[in-house]
């Protein structure tokens, strides 16, 4: 090792005598130099890119210190190459848990860490940000984290498969920026995958400006794939969380808890082949999902195979006082993977996957969605009290290309069936329509007459717009069981409270009210019912 590092100061002195007459801004860095040396030299020389470009190089250090990233830096994977570099620490004295410390910002991409390669004893951390207690500099207030296209596998204390092991872990007092990561794939990890919640236990009152974490993988997780908390105070500003397209197989019950942050946002998402968590995180087998606070909603979820170590879990829920799940949107299909047991999540060109997701995006990492779909979308949306029955029985939002399907409207109790909408018309129940495109169907109820009065009583009630899609008016319908204090608010798709259309006492009964959208853009929204302990949220469409 002494050798390379000759080596790679001698190969460093040629820039070094370049930057005489120009700033150095990028340096090429091969697997045979010491790994720590080119991450020294660029915080000394301020060099902002590391490029790494020895095609499935090992780069790695034995200096008895983690990576410490104090000034900006970019660690990229040179095009081309045929595998993907490697990065883990050699540390001789065991004694290094992390290969990164991160107080300032970090760009990666391209690149696999590695926590339990041969030529390291076990890292337990791969990115860990902030100082632990009095060690270290302090983070730079408002820094980033930015990793694409990269893999995190085998992170396990001393390789020690009962110990933890995290990804990403930000640590006591850290107020960091936006922390992104797409496209990138999370396997064989001894704790959560990305954990950061000591909010609570150092008053910290926000821990990110943003997190976003999409298209990604995740396998064998031993507890979270994201645990993440705001601070106890609501009047504060939280952050942009939003968790989307992810692929979580083999993992955990609990893959996600959002612990007090107002407007985060989870959607698109599969959960398959569960498993209990590690046994000192036996309580994390209690439910699939958890957002809280204002503003927060699940959308379009598929389960598939799931285990809990709890007896009637709540599965997926969106808690004090969040949009909550929104109604139709979790489904329990198998997503039809090409080979889950080598990893491989490709989705099966007939996967009810394909067009389940929100506005008929797909289900799942993207990465995955490669096939051209053999399934179509069969939408459905109800005026007053009913719902809708399917022969042959609807997986997710979809069908077989090509299906006639016959669609019956069931009403609820004290409601009769009027007619269908969209691309079925007439009043003909049950209808048969056949799916050989994009097809969105409405049915439309209302009360039985002279029976009013007693539906009222029955239950709480809020009825899909109509029309919708809608330009620019449309009726909101709803039923309220009990007199009392009742809302009905507009929400963008990323919870943020777009309107209050009302916020007051309203007697028991059936209501309509008539929404003028005229003064918003067109798009997608939700609209929140809540009275009482009731509440219930739904989309609406706004075409221009």
């Amino acid at each position: 090792m002494i050798g390379k590092r000759i080596l790679f100061i001698l190969f460093l002195s040629l820039f070094v005598s370049n930057a005489v007459y120009s700033q150095l801004t990028k340096i090429e860095v091969t697997a045979e130099f010491d790994f720590q040396q080119a991450v020294v030299f660029a915080m000394q020389q301020n060099v902002d890119t590391l490029l790494l470009t020895t095609s499935g190089g090992v780069y790695t250090t034995t200096d008895t210190n983690y990576f410490n990233i104090q000034k900006p830096l970019s660690i990229v994977a040179a095009p081309g190459l045929a595998e993907m570099p490697i990065i883990t620490h050699s540390d001789p004295d065991s004694s290094i848990l992390e290969m990164f410390r991160v107080s300032d910002d970090l760009y990666v991409e391209g690149v696999i860490f590695d926590g339990g390669h041969a030529q390291s004893h076990g890292m337990k951390y791969a990115l860990r940000g902030g100082p632990w207690y009095e060690e270290g500099p302090a983070a730079k207030t408002g820094f980033d984290i930015i990793v694409k296209n990269c893999v995190f596998r085998d992170l396990y204390e001393d390789k020690d498969l009962n110990k933890a092991g995290h990804a990403i872990y930000f640590l006591r007092d850290v107020v960091g920026g936006t922390v992104k990561v797409e496209n990138s794939t999370f396997v064989n990890i001894g704790d959560e995958a990305m954990r950061m919640a000591e909010t609570e236990k150092f008053a910290t009152e926000r821990v990110l400006d943003s997190l976003i974490v999409r298209n990604c993988t995740f396998n064998n997780i031993d507890a979270e794939c994201v645990r993440f908390y705001a601070d106890t105070d609501t009047s504060t500003t939280d952050a942009v969380v939003i968790l989307e397209n992810l692929t979580i197989d083999n993992s955990a019950t609990r893959v996600m808890y959002i612990k007090n942050n107002q407007f985060a946002v989870a959607r698109n998402i599969i959960i398959s082949n569960s498993r209990l968590p590690a046994p000192d995180r036996a309580d994390r087998g209690d439910y699939l999902m958890q957002l809280q606070q204002r503003g927060s909603y699940i959308a379009n979820v598929d389960t598939f195979n799931i285990v809990y170590g709890f007896p009637n879990p709540p599965a997926i829920s969106a808690t004090k006082g969040a949009i909550g799940l929104i109604e139709g949107t979790v489904f329990n299909f198998d997503p039809m993977y090409a080979d889950a047991a080598n990893l491989d999540y490709t989705l099966s060109e007939d996967s009810p996957a394909y067009y389940s997701g929100e506005n008929n995006t797909h289900l799942g990492s993207l990465t995955w969605a490669t096939n051209t779909p053999t399934r179509l979308p069969l939408n459905t949306t109800t005026e007053g009290g009913g719902t809708f029955t399917f022969s042959p029985e609807r997986k997710g939002l979809t069908f077989p290309a090509g299906t006639s399907v016959t669609v019956t409207a069931v009403a609820d109790s004290g409601y009769e069936f009027v007619e269908w909408g969209g691309d079925l018309s007439g009043a003909n129940n049950p209808e048969t329509i056949t799916v050989d495109a994009f097809k969105n169907v409405s049915a439309t109820f209302s009360p039985v007459t002279g029976v009013e009065d007693e539906l009222i009583v029955e239950k709480y009630s809020l009825s899909q717009n109509y029309p919708n899609p809608f330009n620019p008016s449309t009726a909101i319908k709803f039923t309220v069981k009990e007199s009392g204090k009742t809302s009905l608010k507009i929400y963008d798709l990323l919870g943020q409270e777009i309107k209050t259309l009302f916020n007051k006492n309203l007697e028991a009964g059936t209501h309509t009210y008539f929404f003028n959208a005229s003064e918003l853009a067109a798009g997608v929204y939700l609209y929140q019912l809540v009275s009482g302990e009731y509440s219930s949220t739904k989309k609406m469409t706004l075409l221009k």
